[in-house]
């Protein structure tokens, strides 16, 4: 089968030819293997597929023991070579290919003796895309006609890496999202960055049923309560900012008096639609001080005592009666109240209560009180 275009985007799109694509690139260039290699912008290395000569294992291998010491694709890696199609030989010195680690742990250790190369590493948005067609040591390295031909179909197979790997995020984004909906344990909602809600699980349909803490407006997810408003549009907004999208939550105050967190996460890529998850644990209702317990543990990073001994400042406990109450001594108890001030930056206890009290009551925390 000869390599052409149409067959390369067929290719990025169609999986059971993808996984015999590596191949139908050996026979059409004459190699005796190809592989089809891949590295993040992280610099984590993976095997996109292989022609079949190297087994499963070995490729694996590659991938976590010996992708770092691949002096193929780090020369084809540098300023010059990106996106365009080369001989190994003609990067690296067969004498220092040689020497490698490498060849000699890795080539060598599993019988095998390939020598010649011929490949390329590509840019793209996902990350570096890498081809490599291989022959042995008793072979001729690739020709100048071969190389050509190869050089033809980069940036065709350049952009066949890019959509694989965009195929590949959805497919990790939907899997992730369908967990997440599935689960009988949260409220799951995605919500446009409009706040106009795109869809929810059985579990957030019950929730807004009972518009305790959440409810529809023209489509639009927000607050049973007016007053909570402002904070979760907020915190809706951090998550869903285009140039720094970050995961945020805030607490949703029932109308009981009971208290949830919402925590809301950007799921979708950088180049789509914003969305946001928005998710609140099972069970629906949750006692208001393990909320305001939690909420100060990883605001502030107090520990759990730290921020029960806050609650308890807050109701007006004294010392002592903290002390009694936690079967601590008065000393023990005020030394964890300095800890508390200076983790929450506050400069008296009376901070501490007023901190306590704006997080209680679902409002943010203001540099004044800080």
């Amino acid at each position: 089968m000869k390599l052409t275009a149409d067959l390369i985007y067929e290719a990025a799109i169609d999986d059971e030819l993808f996984a015999q694509f590596p191949a139908i690139i050996s026979t059409a260039l004459e190699a005796r293997s190809c592989t089809l290699h891949w590295r993040d912008s992280a610099g984590t290395a993976g095997v996109a597929g292989h022609s079949g000569y190297f087994s499963d294992a070995d490729m694996a291998d590659y991938a976590f023991n010996f992708a770092a010491h691949d002096l193929w694709t780090d020369a084809g890696m540098r300023a010059g070579f990106v996106n365009r199609a080369w001989n190994t030989s003609g990067l690296v010195p067969l004498d220092e290919y040689a020497r490698s680690i490498f060849y000699n742990e890795w080539i060598r250790a599993i019988g095998d003796d390939t020598y010649y190369c011929c490949g390329s590493v590509m840019r793209t948005s996902e990350g570096f895309g890498m081809i490599g067609l291989h022959r042995g040591r008793t072979q001729s390295d690739f020709s100048p006609e071969t190389l050509a031909e190869l050089n033809a179909h980069v940036d065709h197979l350049r952009r066949m890496f890019t959509i694989r790997g965009r195929l590949s995020h959805l497919a990790d984004r939907n899997d992730l999202l369908s967990a997440i909906f599935e689960s009988p344990r949260q409220a799951a909602f995605l919500v446009g960055g409009d706040a106009r809600l795109v869809m929810a699980n059985a579990q957030a349909d019950t929730l807004l049923a009972r518009r305790k803490y959440l409810r529809l407006r023209g489509g639009k997810l927000e607050p049973a309560s007016d007053a909570g408003q402002s904070v979760f549009e907020a915190a809706l907004a951090a998550a869903h900012a285009p140039a720094d999208r970050r995961a945020s939550s805030c607490l949703l105050r029932g109308n009981d008096g009971t208290f949830v967190t919402a925590a809301m996460t950007p799921i979708v890529g950088k180049r789509s639609a914003s969305a946001v998850l928005v998710t609140i644990e099972a069970p629906a209702i949750a006692a208001h001080g393990v909320v305001v317990s939690r909420h100060l543990q990883d605001a502030f990073g107090l520990s759990a005592a730290e921020a029960d001994i806050a609650i308890r400042l807050a109701e007006g406990d004294t010392i002592t009666e903290i002390g009694e109450r936690r079967r601590s001594a008065p000393g023990t108890v005020r030394t964890q109240v300095k800890h508390i001030l200076s983790k929450m930056h506050a400069r008296r206890q009376g901070d501490v209560v007023r901190i306590v009290g704006r997080i209680a009551a679902g409002r943010p925390v203001g540099n004044d009180l800080r």
